[in-house]
């Protein structure tokens, strides 16, 4: 009987235990310092922490747990002890009757306001200022392989995925070419307006979204009507314009924002209106485009879908758009968690997938 156990060498096996140390004794610390300055636990302070971030302060509660990583049993009690302190409220969800929502109180974004100043100084303290400039960035690459791995359904996607400050406006149309004006640089990935010259990769990112969980589509599928019409107004044989039923859907609203870097493509946001008579499957009204969002593997974990994101709806507001809507599977928690974040909301149901709705 051989042994064919991968030991690991000298060097690997001092690297790991380090790292096992700085899991046990770090969150310690921080939650030793929480506790004496805001008689916040370390996992209270990550719950109101991510219902802060949200423009509502509100999250339901199946995604706050996906969000804090955290078991429904566990998250309820919690929630329970916040509520007691008037920092949290529970509600009923006003767009699932089954479902229960967890709100921020005023008094909650206040303690967190104050909180927050401490908790960040401990983390200088004891992490970031302890590393060089280049030490940090290692550091974010490192994490993010490591989340990878460790959270293969991107449930941490939206804490992970800090968007760009200010990020620049985006007004694109699908005619012509990228102006003078573009791209804007952010962290060395570029952000370009999306032209007729992208509906390859627009096939491509369209297959990656329909895939998100499993190999389920092939290229042959996105030829198919239910499909097609997400890069219609991309395909330079297709007219600008979809006339049905005496009104003019103008497809020349329909815009979309690219990120690259040095090795090509890294994701796409697009939106596109589309006519009643042959909705999408996230269809709220003809005035309201539907969003769709794909992120190559490997630049999840950078911000890239965040800062998509973030254009894409500054050029819907900056165009008049009176919101935008989008269609999220069941399942897919990491999309949902950044999309709330934003402000998406439940507004319908299609099949096994949730109809979320941005008004401007």
């Amino acid at each position: 009987m051989t042994d064919d156990t991968p030991w690991l060498s000298r060097e690997q096996l001092r690297a790991w235990m380090g790292f096992v140390a700085v899991m046990e004794l770090l969150p310690a610390a921080l939650d030793h310092q929480l506790q004496r300055d805001a008689d916040l636990t370390l996992f209270d302070y990550m719950v109101i922490a991510m219902l802060s971030e949200t423009d509502c302060r509100t999250l339901r509660m199946s995604v706050l747990a996906s969000a804090t990583n955290a078991s429904l049993p566990r998250l309820s009690h919690v929630v329970s002890r916040l509520e007691k302190r008037g920092l949290v409220a529970r509600c009923p969800s006003t767009e699932d009757r089954r479902a229960t929502d967890v709100r921020l109180t005023d008094a909650g974004f206040e303690h967190i306001v104050a909180a927050a100043p401490g908790h960040v100084r401990t983390a200088r303290r004891l992490v970031i200022d302890a590393l060089s400039d280049e030490q940090v960035a290692e550091l974010d690459d490192i994490s993010r392989v490591l989340l990878s791995r460790v959270d293969p359904d991107g449930r941490f996607a939206a804490v992970a995925n800090i968007p760009p400050d200010d990020p620049s406006i985006c007004e694109a149309r699908l005619t012509g070419t990228a102006d003078d004006s573009f791209p804007d640089v952010v962290d060395g990935i570029a952000y370009r307006p999306a032209t007729r010259d992208d509906l390859p990769l627009l096939r491509r990112a369209s297959l990656d979204a329909m895939n998100w969980s499993a190999e389920r589509f092939t290229d042959a599928d996105l030829d198919r009507p239910e499909f097609a019409h997400y890069s219609a107004a991309f395909d330079p044989e297709r007219s600008s314009d979809d006339r049905t039923d005496d009104r003019t859907v103008d497809r020349s609203a329909d815009l979309g924002v690219v990120a690259s870097d040095g090795d090509g493509p890294l994701g796409v946001a697009w939106a596109v209106h589309l006519p009643a008579s042959d909705p999408g499957y996230g269809f709220v009204a003809e005035d309201v485009p539907e969003l769709t969002l794909a992120v190559d593997a490997r630049a999840r974990g950078r911000g890239v879908g965040s800062a998509l994101l973030a254009r894409i709806v500054a050029a819907g507001r900056s165009a008049g758009w009176p919101g935008i809507s989008l269609s999220v599977e069941d399942g897919n928690t990491g999309a949902r968690i950044l999309y709330e974040r934003v402000g998406f909301r439940t507004v319908g149901r299609n099949g096994d997938s949730d109809t979320m709705q941005l008004t401007f």
